[in-house]
C-alpha cells in the first residue's frame, strides 16, 4: 500500500467513515430487530418493505450516482451525503409514523447512492494502485468495521441504560446525527476540492468513455455476476441472523444483539484486513473468490443441521458472517483483472451497482413473508431454513461467477481483448 500523507489519510478515514454511518444507520432495524419492530409496532413485512424501499431507491440511484461521480468532486458530494444523513437521522428520531418511516427510507436511499457509493468507489480506487487494490478496499471495509463497532456498542449502551426501549431508539438515532454532523465538519475541512489521482493512474483516469463502452466491456458482466452473488450472501445472512438467534435458538434480544454488534461490525474489521490479505495473494482473485463461496456453503449446510447445538450454531452464523464480509471487502477490487480501466470507474461502477444489487429489491419482502407464514404455522424453524437454503443457491452461482472472473483475467493477462476508448474526451459520456 502507497504511503499517505496526512491529508490522504484524512480522506480516506472521511470516506470510510461516511460509507459506515451511510450503511449502519438504516440498517439498525436488523441489529436491533426486536426492540425496533416492538418500539414502532411493526410486523416482519412491513420492516420488510421499509426494507424494499429503501433498497429500490439504492437501486434507481445507482447509475445516477455513477453520472455524478464523473461530474461534481467528490468533497461536493460526500459533504452533501453527510448534511442529508445528520438531518435524515434526526428525523427518524422524531417519528414512529409507517408513512414517514418510509419516506425517510427512500431519502436514505437517495444520499445513500446517489451522491456516496461511486464517488466512494471512485475515491477509494484513486488512492490504491494495481498492485494493492484487495487491500485498499479491505482496509477502508475495515476502518468501516471498527467505526460501526464502536458506534453499534455505543448504541448498545443507549437502548440497555434507556428506561423504555422506544426511550432507547429515539436517543440512539439523535446519536446517529450528531456523529454525521461531525463528520461534515471534517469533510469540509479536509476533503481536497479537486479528486486525489494516483500517478498510476493519472493518464488513463483523463480518458472518456460512454456508457455503450461499459456495456460493451466483458468484464463489467464479469463484476456483475461475482459481486451480486457475493452481496447477496452478505446481505441476507446479515440481516436475519441476529433474529435467528432470538427465534430459534432462543437467546435474549439483548444477548442476540450484542451478538449481532460483532457479527455486523467487529467481523467487518477482522475480515476486511484479512480478505485483503487473501485475496491479494491469488494471481487470480477468482481462484480466491471460489474458495470462499465453498466455505460459506459448507457453513450454511453445517448451520442448517445443527439448531439444537446452540453454541456450535451461534459460532457458525459468526463463521458465515466472516467469509461474507470477506467477499464484500474485496470484491470492488476486481475492476482491474476484469479488465475495468480506472476512466471507467464512475460510470462502471453505477451501471454494475444498478444491476447486480436489483436483488435488494426482492429479498426483504420475500424473506419477511416467509418468517411471517412459518410463524403463523407454528415452525418459525421452516422459514429460517428455506434463507438459508437460498443463501447456498446463491453460493453455488458464486463459485460458477468466480470460474468466469479467472477466465476473465486470463483474457486480460493475455491481451486478448483491447478496451476501445471514446477518443474525444469532450464528447458525452451517456
Amino acid at each position: 500500500m502507497k504511503k499517505f500523507s496526512f491529508r490522504d489519510a484524512m480522506v480516506f478515514l472521511i470516506l470510510s467513515a461516511t460509507v459506515a454511518l451511510a450503511y449502519q444507520l438504516p440498517f439498525l432495524r436488523f441489529t436491533f430487530y426486536d426492540q425496533f419492530a416492538a418500539t414502532y409496532q411493526l410486523s416482519n413485512t412491513q420492516i420488510g418493505f421499509l426494507a424494499s424501499a429503501l433498497n429500490l431507491t439504492y437501486t434507481i440511484c445507482y447509475p445516477i450516482g455513477g453520472w455524478m461521480a464523473d461530474r461534481f468532486s467528490m468533497r461536493s458530494m460526500i459533504s452533501v451525503t453527510l448534511a442529508a444523513y445528520a438531518v435524515l437521522t434526526f428525523a427518524f428520531a422524531m417519528t414512529t409514523n409507517f408513512v414517514a418511516l418510509l419516506i425517510i427510507h427512500v431519502m436514505y436511499g437517495f444520499f445513500g447512492i446517489a451522491t456516496l457509493w461511486s464517488a466512494y468507489l471512485k475515491g477509494i480506487r484513486n488512492l490504491a494502485n494495481k498492485d494493492n487494490q484487495s487491500k485498499m478496499f479491505g482496509s477502508s471495509e475495515a476502518l468501516r468495521g471498527v467505526i460501526q463497532t464502536l458506534m453499534g456498542f455505543a448504541f448498545l449502551g443507549i437502548v440497555g441504560l434507556a428506561a423504555t426501549e422506544a426511550a432507547g431508539m429515539k436517543v440512539l438515532f439523535i446519536f446517529g446525527a450528531v456523529v454525521c454532523a461531525i463528520f461534515f465538519v471534517l469533510a469540509l475541512f479536509f476533503l481536497p476540492k479537486e479528486d486525489i489521482e494516483n500517478e498510476e493512474h493519472t493518464q488513463s483516469a483523463a480518458v472518456k468513455y460512454s456508457v455503450m463502452d461499459v456495456l460493451k466491456n466483458k468484464g463489467v458482466w464479469v463484476c456483475i455476476l461475482v459481486i451480486m452473488f457475493a452481496y447477496i450472501t452478505w446481505a441476507i445472512g446479515n440481516a436475519y441472523m441476529t433474529t435467528y438467534t432470538v427465534q430459534v435458538l432462543n437467546i435474549s434480544t439483548t444477548t442476540a444483539s450484542a451478538i449481532g454488534i460483532i457479527r455486523s461490525y467487529i467481523i467487518v474489521l477482522v475480515a476486511g484486513i484479512l480478505g485483503g490479505i487473501f485475496m491479494d495473494k491469488f494471481t487470480y482473485k477468482g481462484k480466491g473468490f471460489l474458495i470462499v463461496f465453498v466455505a460459506i456453503i459448507a457453513s450454511l449446510i453445517a448451520l442448517l443441521t445443527s439448531a439444537k447445538i446452540v453454541a456450535l450454531s451461534i459460532v457458525l452464523t459468526l463463521v458465515i458472517a466472516f467469509l461474507a464480509n470477506m467477499l464484500k471487502s474485496t470484491y470492488w477490487s476486481i475492476m482491474d483483472q476484469a479488465g475495468i480501466p480506472i476512466g471507467m470507474t464512475g460510470l462502471a461502477t453505477g451501471i454494475i451497482s444498478f444491476i447486480a444489487f436489483i436483488p435488494d429489491v426482492l429479498y426483504g419482502p420475500i424473506c419477511g413473508k416467509w418468517l411471517d407464514d412459518a410463524v403463523a404455522s407454528g415452525d418459525v424453524a421452516a422459514g429460517f431454513n428455506k434463507i438459508f437454503i437460498l443463501l447456498i443457491v446463491c453460493g453455488a452461482l458464486g463459485i460458477l461467477s468466480s470460474m468466469l472472473l479467472t477466465k476473465r483475467t486470463k483474457e486480460v493477462n493475455n491481451g486478448d481483448e483491447k478496451i476501445m476508448p471514446v477518443q474525444d474526451e469532450t464528447s458525452s459520456t451517456i
